[in-house]
């Protein structure tokens, strides 16, 4: 049976947990280039779309919704599905430009880019289509009910990250892509962060953070991932029934408890993998799976590669360390 203990982490710690193991992907990044007196305007898509002023005023215009004000190191986040335009702040009528999609025009020398307009500069934003989601799970955006907005205060809020992310954009070279996911994630958790601490009711998955019983199970989950769990140990440790524990958890994550297990088992072989010589089967063994073959299916599911493979491409253990690789 799983052990029965109060989480000593916070919902902060709790959600780093969550995001670490997240699968963040991004289908465009782009600088819009928006001078004075222009806008764009943009057709829906199906992922969240986040948006990042680097300079300049503005707005940004959903319908149904009061504008956003933009200025810099504001960030937005806007739900799948949503038509939006950006606007500079101007005295004089604006003129749009529409594009369907965000997908700059790049080159060597430049990160993507959407120009609109000519003349004085008006806003500069950092825009980007982008997948967050769990094994087994939808977006974990798609729920969002209204836009997530953050406006970071200081001198320079998140811009040295979305300059390096822009620069991936324009140059991806030998691992982009893990860097790219990696200064995304430092974003997000930035910006949940402030919005956990005002408000966390339009995500039902930070309400869950919130939520001391739910917020106990996952502390089991990310603290102790090779413990034997069962639905009905989670429950135990959250002090609920099975039943009502199984149905928030789907509520706020959209799978059931043991997929995010199977999940978090996952993360920490990878990391085991990349960063020692542990034989393969004693790595199974450590996160709770049963053997190496189911271990090796599992795996192989999520990365598109079995583990001896994932550790010949990832690990960063050299031949000079005097250890030998486990095949």
């Amino acid at each position: 049976m799983a052990q029965m203990f109060e989480p000593s982490l916070s919902a902060h710690v709790i959600l780093d947990h969550l995001l670490a193991v997240l699968d963040i992907g991004v289908t465009h990044f782009t600088v819009c280039d928006i001078r004075n007196g222009w806008g764009m305007s943009f057709d829906s898509c199906k992922t969240a779309s986040l948006h990042y002023c680097l300079e300049g005023i503005g707005i940004l215009a959903v319908r149904g919704i009061p504008p956003i004000h933009l200025e810099p190191h504001s960030f937005v986040l806007l739900p799948p599905g949503v038509a939006y335009r950006l606007e500079s702040v101007s005295s004089k009528p604006v003129r749009l430009k529409h594009h369907g999609r965000v997908c700059g025009v790049s080159s060597q020398e430049s990160v993507p880019t959407l120009i609109a307009g000519e003349g004085q500069q008006g806003i500069a934003t950092a825009c980007g289509e982008l997948r967050v989601g769990l094994v087994d799970g939808s977006d974990l955006f798609t729920s969002l009910g209204e836009p997530l907005v953050v406006h970071f205060g200081g001198t320079n809020g998140l811009r040295d990250q979305f300059v390096m992310l822009l620069a991936e954009s324009a140059r991806p070279r030998v691992g982009s892509r893990v860097l790219t996911e990696a200064l995304l994630k430092q974003c997000l958790v930035l910006a949940l962060r402030h919005w956990l601490e005002r408000d966390p009711s339009p995500l039902p998955w930070l309400v869950a953070m919130a939520d001391t019983r739910l917020s106990r199970a996952l502390h089991a989950i990310f603290e102790q991932p090779a413990v034997a769990y069962t639905v009905d140990s989670l429950a135990l440790i959250a002090g609920m029934s099975r039943s009502a524990f199984a149905s928030a958890f789907r509520r706020a994550f959209g799978q059931s408890p043991m997929s995010l297990v199977k999940l978090v088992r996952l993360r920490r072989a990878s990391e085991l993998l990349i960063t020692t010589a542990i034989p393969v089967a004693e790595i199974a063994k450590r996160v709770g799976f049963s053997s190496r073959s189911n271990f090796s299916l599992a795996f192989s599911q999520i990365h598109g590669m079995d583990p001896s493979r994932f550790r010949r491409t990832f690990s960063v253990i050299g031949e000079s360390s005097g250890f030998k690789k486990s095949k």
